[in-house]
């Protein structure tokens, strides 16, 4: 099996003041850094890594599109003017971080999560990436406090 690479690289600024490491694969694949992917979902890159390992959790399992699974992926930076150029880094597939989001922002104003896990919804659902259409969606978001 060959290698990933990342052969695009660039900054990615989504949230003012959170900017992230993103990659374009080989294979034309949108993929953000570990780091950037734990940052802009406002959680350390420990807490992600377990994610893969207990995904999915179980209040999130019917606000998840089926047949999403954690990919993470080990790819060789060959971008130019890259710091990480020669290394292998993880890197998440901007599907998933976006599923991800959805999941706990619907989540969250269904009042289905554990308190702990509120914190972390409150930050993702501040991304809005709610989509109109979504069926789920319901009629009012409940506040984070």
């Amino acid at each position: 099996m060959t290698e990933r690479q990342a052969v695009y690289y660039g900054q990615v600024e989504l949230i003012p003041g959170i900017v992230c490491d993103g990659y374009v694969l080989d294979d034309e694949t949108a993929v953000m850094s570990e780091r950037g992917t734990a940052d802009l979902l406002g959680m350390h890159h420990k807490s992600l890594q377990s994610v893969a390992v207990n995904w999915p959790k179980k209040t999130l399992k019917p606000f998840i599109d089926e047949g999403l699974s954690v990919a993470v992926n080990r790819v060789e930076v060959t971008a130019k003017d890259n710091p990480h150029k020669g290394r292998n880094i993880t890197v998440y597939n901007t599907s998933f971080i976006e599923s991800f989001i959805r999941a706990y922002a619907l989540a969250l104003a269904h009042d289905v999560l554990r308190k702990n896990q509120k914190h972390r919804s409150c930050h993702q659902a501040s991304l809005r990436t709610l989509p109109r259409h979504s069926t789920n969606r319901p009629k009012e978001l409940h506040r984070c406090g």
